[in-house]
């Protein structure tokens, strides 16, 4: 149930997002988004969210990943379904790893597979060397900044598709905004620690 919420991102014609209270008291804090999220909101959500600054993370699992030979739908499932996509030929279809390079599996022990377009692949990941099962296995090049939402999320994610989980986190990786579930980012990233100024 929804106690109250934020104030509503705005773009000049429409609220682009708002961060809902679920159940009693304070609640948890609920994302929900029904446009894709750009750069700006992801700023404005950490401001409306109360986090001045953001958690960077930096993913410590790897991935495996094959290109796709023709059009391929993909579910992602963490513990029930989180969102589709749709692969083109060309798109690389990967599969989350734990650090010891083991497919990371649900309670149900499904696969937490997801796609990355052809053009921002080679952006995001560089080869760690080694094959498995499911492709090559490659590691992420940058850290990411993070914003958690314990009532979970309920947004448009960046390849146009709802995604959900009944908690999380934001994601922005340097150019697109999308979810992750809070499961998936605590087997599969570790928070940087902020910098300390110097005095």
């Amino acid at each position: 149930m929804a106690s109250g919420f934020a104030l509503s991102g705005m773009t000049g014609r429409a609220p682009m997002f708002k961060i809902v209270r679920t159940g009693t008291g304070r609640g948890k804090a609920r994302l929900k988004a029904d446009a894709v999220l750009m750069p700006a909101d992801f700023q404005r959500i950490a401001e409306e969210a109360g986090r001045r600054r953001c958690l960077r993370a930096r993913k410590t699992g790897f991935i495996a990943a094959r290109q796709a030979a023709r059009r391929q739908v993909v579910e992602t499932r963490w513990n029930g379904r989180e969102t589709t996509n749709t692969a083109r030929a060309g798109d690389w279809i990967v599969t989350n790893l734990t650090p010891e390079r083991k497919p990371l599996r649900d309670s149900d022990g499904r696969l937490n597979t997801y796609v990355i377009a052809a053009e921002r692949f080679d952006s995001l990941y560089e080869s760690a060397g080694g094959e498995g099962e499911f492709g090559a296995i490659y590691r992420a090049r940058h850290a990411v900044e993070a914003i958690r939402f314990p009532g979970g999320f309920d947004i448009v994610a960046s390849w146009g598709e709802r995604q959900t989980a009944p908690s999380g986190y934001l994601i922005f990786n340097g150019e697109d905004v999308y979810g992750n579930h809070a499961e998936t980012f605590a087997a599969t990233y570790d928070v940087v620690p902020a910098r300390r100024s110097r005095t």
